[in-house]
This record gives C-alpha cells, sequence and structure tokens, in this order.
C-alpha cells in the first residue's frame, strides 16, 4: 500500500472544537475497518500542502499521531460557509484489503497530434474523473487518454480507458461518454450591422448634396 504523505496531528476530546481551530488545527474524525472511530485534530497547513499537491481524494495519507499511525483516505472536508477555510475532515482507515470507491482524476494528452483540434475543434470534457470502486492498495493515481488521431465528431469513452486488476465504475452496464471533440462554432455578423452601415452612407449622400446647392 503506497503512503502518499503524512499529515500531522494528535488525539482530541468531545466538545468545544474552537480552541483546535485557534491552535491552526482542524478537528476530525477517522472511521472504517474493526476498530472504533477516532476523534483527532489535524495540523491545517500540512493538510492544505497534501491538497495543493493533486489528486487529494485519490491517495493515501498517513495521520501521524506520535505512537500511533492511522492510513486513510480523505472522505470529505466540511468548509466554513463564509470564509471556505476547512472545519472538519472525515478520513476513512485503509489497509491492503480495504476496497473503496473513489473518484480518479482524468487527464487527456496528445492534443497537438488530434486532427480535429488542429482544424479548430473543441475538447468537450464531460467526466473530469472516473468513480471506482478498488482496493486501497491499488488506487491509480489518474487515467491518461491519449487524443492522438481523433476527428471532430469523435468521442471518448470509458472503453478507451484500461482499468487495473480489480477496478470496477461504479456505473456498470454503460460505455459511458469522457470527451467529444466538437465543430468549432462559426458566428455570423449581425445583418443589423449592414443595414446600419447602409443608413450611414445613405446620410452621407444626402449631406453631401445639401453642401453642393
Amino acid at each position: 500500500m503506497k503512503i502518499s504523505g503524512n499529515i500531522p496531528g494528535k488525539e482530541r476530546k468531545k466538545g468545544n472544537t474552537n480552541p483546535y481551530l485557534n491552535d491552526g488545527l482542524i478537528p476530525s474524525i477517522i472511521y472504517g475497518g474493526n476498530t472504533d472511530p477516532l476523534m483527532v485534530a489535524v495540523d491545517r497547513i500540512q493538510l492544505k500542502k497534501r491538497f495543493e499537491e493533486g489528486g487529494f481524494y485519490s491517495k493515501i495519507f498517513e495521520v501521524d499521531l506520535g505512537e500511533k499511525k492511522e492510513p486513510v483516505i480523505v472522505k470529505s472536508i466540511q468548509r466554513h460557509k463564509v470564509k471556505n477555510h476547512p472545519i472538519h475532515v472525515d478520513f476513512q482507515r485503509v489497509d491492503d484489503k480495504t476496497r473503496i470507491i473513489i473518484g480518479v482524476p482524468v487527464e487527456f494528452v496528445d492534443q497537438e497530434t488530434s486532427p480535429g483540434l488542429k482544424q479548430g475543434g473543441v475538447l468537450n470534457v464531460v467526466r473530469r474523473e472516473i468513480e471506482l470502486s478498488c482496493l486501497a492498495s491499488n488506487i491509480p493515481e489518474k487515467f491518461v487518454i491519449s487524443l492522438e488521431g481523433k476527428e471532430i465528431g469523435d468521442d471518448i469513452r470509458l472503453s478507451s480507458v484500461t482499468l487495473g486488476e480489480g477496478m470496477k465504475p461504479t456505473i456498470l452496464g454503460r460505455d459511458f461518454m469522457l470527451a467529444t471533440i466538437q465543430a468549432p462554432k462559426v458566428e455570423k455578423e449581425p445583418q443589423a450591422t449592414e443595414e446600419a452601415t447602409d443608413g450611414a452612407d445613405a446620410s452621407e449622400e444626402k449631406k453631401e448634396e445639401k453642401a453642393a446647392e
């Protein structure tokens, strides 16, 4: 099981969470497995660093509680309604045998070798991630899909992705769409513009005729 980094923290007690927030900690809970839920508070700065590294919800982290270390994935983050900073995190315990449902990002590459995009077509991304059921020991960081040779009108579906061993999409029985190469939009010149121009020319002609008289 690959650990992508650690998040320092400490165990906490029930009750008022403001003292933890004031100390730069985020009240959290670790649940899952055959162990009782554990109330903790994790370091806000380190959590932010892990988030900024990308793939935050598809990585396994280790909550470092000193003598105890808990391998986890992030299930959800509750944010302040006004300030938008994290105020609570739900972690799920994992081990090599844990099967989880997780969203894996999709990345589209080789856009420069797509004839459709070269002709002015537009990549319309329908899904930016694929939700999977997989073992915690086999979480893909992302799925990379090549657009080489893709023409205008082509679409990219689930069948374009090679899933690893034990991976199953949560949407079964359907080769759902991930993206399409759309034709470029052609904007027509407003007809009113030409009419306004003709009117302006006629007005200028009248002014010239009066001046000549």
